[in-house]
């Protein structure tokens, strides 16, 4: 509720109580919080259709990125890498020698 501590609610209550009466004060409650229930549903249709409109492009900028760098790395390379090859030819998985696993010889 905002910045709205108890001390302004009861004030607010007390003074809606006094000008609508008892008998119209829950009606007026119901109408109230049905303003403020579609007010909130229509704020947030917008900010997700902000937010899908604003998305859109850059998600469609990353998957046109990605598919440049893939087949500019085809084209480098001469064919299709295979599925756990490295760039130098060699196979990534368990037993592959990688080159931190590799003592260093010293001069």
């Amino acid at each position: 509720m905002g910045n709205l501590g108890w001390a302004e609610i009861a004030v607010i209550v007390v003074v809606a109580l006094v000008v609508l009466g008892p008998e119209k004060l829950p009606g007026a409650a119901r109408q109230i919080g049905n303003v403020i229930r579609q007010v909130r549903k229509i704020s947030t249709g917008f900010q997700q259709e902000l937010q899908n409109a604003l998305d859109e492009p850059i998600e469609e900028e990353a998957r046109r990125r990605g598919r440049i760098a893939v087949e500019e790395d085809k084209l480098a390379n001469g064919k299709e890498k295979e599925p756990g090859a490295t760039t130098d030819g060699e196979k990534d998985g368990p037993g592959a020698t990688q080159a931190f696993d590799q003592p260093q010889s010293s001069p």
